[in-house]
C-alpha cells in the first residue's frame, strides 16, 4: 500500500533543549485516509509505524528509536506547515465514457472537463497523461484499437483547445484489452467505452 512519510530535522531550538539533534520520522495518512506501514531502524534497533500520524525519534546522543507515539494531526500541520505546503500535489485521476461505437462523450462526461482543467491549473502539470483510450468487446480487434484511439485523440484534442499545451499530453490507447469490467467477447459494456486521465 502506499504511504507517505516526512523525515524531519527539528527545528535549532528544540535541539538544545533534547541537548543534541533529533530526527524525527512522521507516517502521514494518504488523501483518502488510507495508511501502509513503515519500519524505521538503524543500528539500536527498529519501530513499526503503522498508523496516521504516529512518530517515532531519534537522538544523535542515545541513537535508541523513541516508542512510536500518535501526535495531533493540528500539531504536526502547526509545526510542518511549510514542509507540507511544499509537498506536491497528489495525481489526479478521470474515467470519461462515450456512446456506443464512436468516439462521443457522454453528457455526464463532457461535465468533468472543468475539473479536469483546474487539476492541471492546481498542479501547473506538464505532465498530463491521457492514459488510453479503451473500447468493450463488441467489434474486431483492429477496429477496436482504432476507436480506442479516436477516443483518446478526441480527448486529447479538446483539452488542447481548453488551452492545455499538446506536447504536456501523453495519448495511448488499447482497443479492448485491459476491460475496466470483463465481458466474455461481444458483450456491449458502456463502463469499458473510456478514455483514463491522470493528471500529475
Amino acid at each position: 500500500m502506499a504511504m507517505k512519510v516526512f523525515i524531519i530535522s527539528l527545528s535549532a531550538a528544540l535541539m538544545l533543549a533534547a541537548c543534541g539533534p533529533t530526527t524525527q520520522v512522521i507516517l502521514l495518512p494518504n488523501p483518502d485516509g488510507t495508511v501502509g506501514s513503515l519500519v524505521v531502524y538503524n543500528e539500536k534497533g527498529a519501530q513499526t509505524l503503522d498508523r496516521p500520524w504516529q512518530s517515532t525519534e531519534t537522538s544523535t546522543l542515545t541513537q535508541s528509536l523513541s516508542a512510536p507515539k500518535i501526535i495531533e494531526e493540528k500539531q504536526v500541520k502547526a509545526i510542518f506547515q511549510q514542509t507540507l505546503e511544499a509537498e506536491p500535489l497528489p495525481p489526479a485521476n478521470f474515467i470519461m465514457y462515450f456512446k456506443m461505437g464512436s468516439a462521443d462523450l457522454t453528457v455526464n462526461s463532457m461535465k468533468l472537463f472543468p475539473d479536469i482543467l483546474e487539476a492541471v491549473r492546481a498542479r501547473k502539470s506538464t505532465n498530463i497523461v491521457v492514459v488510453c483510450g479503451h473500447t468493450d468487446s463488441v467489434g474486431t480487434d483492429e477496429y477496436n484499437r482504432m476507436l480506442s484511439f479516436r477516443r483518446a485523440r478526441a480527448v486529447a484534442n479538446v483539452l488542447v483547445a481548453k488551452g492545455v499545451d499538446r506536447e504536456n499530453i501523453e495519448v495511448t490507447y488499447r482497443g479492448e484489452w485491459d476491460l475496466l469490467i470483463p465481458t466474455p467477447n461481444g458483450v456491449p459494456e458502456p463502463r469499458n467505452r473510456r478514455v483514463e486521465i491522470t493528471v500529475q
